[in-house]
């Protein structure tokens, strides 16, 4: 589902980019931000696709109103975040690529910009996920 791309794609895309960073590795820096890229595309998706979904969700029974607002609500903010590190990641690729100035201030700047919106997206789907597995309702 495009909803897990956004956790495991940043999740990846991160730690194959700090390593990249320390073994000033060019190829894979350029190959983990092209994966963080990929990923915020996909939880901007994920999020453009969350309307309709939520219209859907609310006739299954057992399925709580406020659950799904709460989620609503977290996503809201985190495809905020999602823009940024898209941006950024697309900035360092041109760096990476590029322009040699902007590639060692914007990969840093990606990889604090990916621990913030780790916690945001993580967050989100928990929520996400407490929807339909009452289980973990906390």
């Amino acid at each position: 589902m495009i909803t897990h791309l956004p956790v495991f794609g940043l999740f990846l895309g991160f730690f194959a980019l700090l390593y990249g960073y320390i073994k000033k590795d060019k190829g894979v820096k350029i190959v983990s931000l092209a994966i963080i890229i990929v990923a915020m595309v996909g939880g901007w998706i994920a999020f453009q696709t969350g309307e309709s979904a939520e219209h859907a969700i609310e006739k299954v029974a057992q399925v709580s109103h406020d659950a799904v607002e709460e989620h609503e609500e977290a996503a809201e903010l985190t495809n905020v975040f999602i823009m940024v590190l898209g941006l950024a990641s697309l900035v360092a690729l041109f760096g990476e690529l590029k322009d040699k100035r902007f590639a060692k201030p914007t990969v840093i700047a990606v990889l604090i910009l990916s621990v913030i919106s780790f916690y945001f997206i993580a967050h989100t789907a928990s929520l996400g996920g407490e929807i339909r597995h009452t289980e973990i309702v906390k």
